[in-house]
């Protein structure tokens, strides 16, 4: 019995500290302090949306609100300053809404805000600010504030667009296209300087008929992706292949000029179909072709000319050209594409039809491997085989560069002071930022012809004078001195 006593007794003392210690927990979580002093923390004092097209929502963003106090804090009032009106919409500790009371914030611990918008048209040409805040009354009576802010892009909508007369399209604002868009036979499409064309996912263009690109250097023609947000704050979508379809000129379309045009980050680049060499289906001056998955260009028994352009960082390769009548001049062929096996910077081939001329003039031939040049000859059908380079920088084993072909070439070896990746000192791989700008140690530097500068392109892609100091340099860019940067400025 004593027994029995004594363990009920044991029994009623835990009993007692445990509710003891359930009331004082209670007690802990109720007791909040409306200390003056007690102010809340933010990961961000404001939450800023690069461009956002009118209509279509942003992505979103989001901060962290701490209560580093040694008290809990039961926050009277979270309230948007807009009460929605503005386009701004908030989601406070997992609730959608304008407005928030009695948000319970203990101490030491933290909440999630996350923040969307959709801007309203305004029917402008040029970005606007939109602006709110997030006001948190405390109950010590302070308030504080996160900004939010976002530039409204007005835009117009391209839904399954067939172009079936010629037509001019405007450079004042950008095109959103879904579904496709389509040049028709017999149909010339114009896009003035400044025209900005933003695919939405696999979606291309494809020209029938006849395509004008008349971009300047100041206001280029993009082809791009849809996507204006980013991945990570360090990674814009933009900066990823795989965000729309690519450019696919057909059989029947000829005639086509792409000046000082930027298209990137695509499924493939510009695909150009199995035409009459005879006829000219494509100028690129000027011009970039960047970071794609598939091929930058590919051509089958086409007639091209390449003039100081830039083919780089191709999951295929830069340029892959089957047969036809091609010429490359002071233009920059590098494949050092980051996200899988990539192909090579340069593929040439007589499969099944002849290639009577490819060439190189001034070019620069590199990236990763130890050779960048593919050349697939199939002799048994007899097809003619021809190609020459003159003037070139060239990622191919010395041993390998003989014979007629090959004219003042520069072999990017890792025997130069600087070689393949080398030669462009301002990629930032950790960022996905690529400048192909040369490093004044690389062998391109003077290695251009002064003939084909004074003849066609006096001036590098960018404007700068190729004959100042009378050697022109291989590639699409002129060396000039300036700082090495770590990201875009």
């Amino acid at each position: 019995m004593r027994q029995i006593k004594s363990w009920l007794c044991i029994a009623s003392c835990i009993l007692g500290i445990f509710l003891s210690g359930m009331l004082f927990s209670c007690d802990d979580e109720e007791n909040y302090t409306s200390s003056p002093n007690a102010l809340l923390q933010f990961s961000a004092d404001t939450v800023r949306f690069d461009t956002v097209f009118t209509t279509i929502g942003s992505s979103t963003a989001g901060f962290k609100v701490y209560n580093r106090n040694s008290e809990s804090l039961l926050i009277p009032s979270i309230r948007l300053a807009g009460e929605g009106k503005s386009g701004f919409r908030v989601n406070v500790d997992g609730m959608p809404g304008v407005s928030f009371s009695d948000v319970e914030l203990r101490k030491k611990d933290s909440l999630y805000v996350f923040v969307e918008v959709t801007v309203n048209p305004r029917d402008e040409n040029n970005p606007f600010l939109i602006r709110d805040s997030l006001i948190f009354r405390l109950a010590g009576g302070a308030e504080q504030r996160v900004q939010l802010e976002a530039y409204g892009q007005d835009m117009i909508v391209l839904r399954g667009k067939v172009f079936e007369r010629d037509t001019l399209l405007s450079g004042e604002r950008p095109y959103v296209v879904y579904d496709s868009l389509l040049v028709d036979s017999g149909v010339t499409l114009r896009l003035s300087p400044g025209t900005r064309l933003h695919f939405h996912s696999d979606v291309s263009c494809r020209v029938y008929g006849t395509l004008k690109a008349e971009g300047t250097l100041e206001q280029p023609v993009v082809f791009r992706g849809d996507r204006l947000d980013n991945l990570f704050s360090y990674l814009p979508y933009d900066r990823l292949d795989k965000q729309w379809g690519g450019l696919v000129f057909h059989a029947g379309s000829y005639d086509n000029e792409l000046r000082y045009t930027d298209i990137h980050s695509g499924n493939f680049g510009i695909v150009c179909d199995s035409s009459d060499a005879g006829r000219s289906k494509l100028l690129l001056e000027n011009s970039v072709v960047h970071n794609v998955a598939g091929d930058a260009l590919q051509a089958t028994a086409c007639r091209i000319w390449v003039g100081n352009s830039q083919l780089t960082n191709a999951g295929g390769h830069c340029a892959n050209i089957r047969g036809g009548d091609v010429q490359f001049v002071y233009s920059t062929l590098a494949n050092f594409y980051p996200w899988t096996l990539r192909g090579a910077a340069l593929r040439l081939s007589n499969e099944g039809i002849s290639l009577e001329r490819a060439d190189f003039r001034s070019c620069i031939v590199t990236g990763y491997s130890s050779s960048e040049l593919l050349c697939m000859r199939d002799d048994s059908t007899g097809l003619s085989f021809n190609y020459s380079m003159s003037n070139t920088l060239l990622n191919m084993p010395g041993d390998s560069i003989y014979g007629e072909r090959y004219v003042a070439m520069q072999c990017d070896s890792l025997e130069n002071e600087v070689s393949r990746m080398g030669n462009f000192p301002r990629i930032d791989t950790d960022i996905f930022y690529y400048d192909f700008s040369l490093d004044s140690l690389s062998v391109a530097v003077g290695a251009g012809s002064v003939e084909d500068a004074v003849r066609y392109y006096p001036c590098d892609r960018l404007g700068r004078s190729r004959l100042d100091d009378g050697m022109p340099d291989a590639g699409a860019y002129e060396w000039f001195e300036q700082p090495v940067l770590k990201e875009e400025e």
